[in-house]
């Protein structure tokens, strides 16, 4: 944003690709979620998210899912109700929805190399994948994403004394 010195990171589209959910830096305590609509060129700022960041569209545009600060939870906004909730409590790393939207996957780092979700239903905590070795990494400590089939995607620390390869011809 022109006129704003703060950063704006980890922008996120929303499902009819009209508008951007973004977050300041994951050390400010004063960073807001904002929206901006790309049509209207208005920005606003999500109501209760005074210190989160890392907000993410849901696939079907009711919820955004953001992490405070501390990474020691996640929130859940709903649009509908126009209310912000707490989805889960624990520690949280790298938020990522299911295709079909009932679940927020994440990683609860640093305290269990695990991928887990929680389902927005009924906020069950589940455990997806054990991530006990090797090492996972990335450009900012290490990186987590989801495939179209929801299969967990992670970076792997192999260290330096094997390499690989990978041929891949698109269709």
């Amino acid at each position: 944003m022109p006129d704003d010195p703060n950063p704006q990171l980890d922008p996120n589209w929303s499902p009819d690709g009209g508008k951007l959910v973004f977050g300041g830096a994951y050390t400010d305590p004063n960073s807001v979620v904002r929206i901006f609509d790309l049509k209207s060129r208005q920005i606003s700022t999500l109501p209760g998210s005074k210190g989160f960041f890392s907000a993410h569209w849901s696939p079907d545009g009711r919820y955004v899912v953001a992490m405070p600060v501390d990474s020691l939870s996640l929130a859940l906004y709903d649009f509908q109700t126009q209310k912000c909730s707490e989805l889960m409590k624990g520690s949280a790393a790298h938020p990522a929805w299911s295709a079909d939207g009932r679940y927020v996957y994440f990683l609860p780092w640093p305290d269990n190399p695990a991928v887990l979700r929680v389902r927005i239903s009924d906020r069950k905590v589940e455990t997806v994948a054990e991530l006990k070795s090797p090492a996972i990494t990335g450009h900012t400590m290490f990186w987590f994403g989801l495939a179209p089939d929801d299969s967990p995607l992670v970076l792997r620390d192999t260290g330096t004394q094997d390499i690989y390869a990978l041929d891949w011809e698109a269709p």
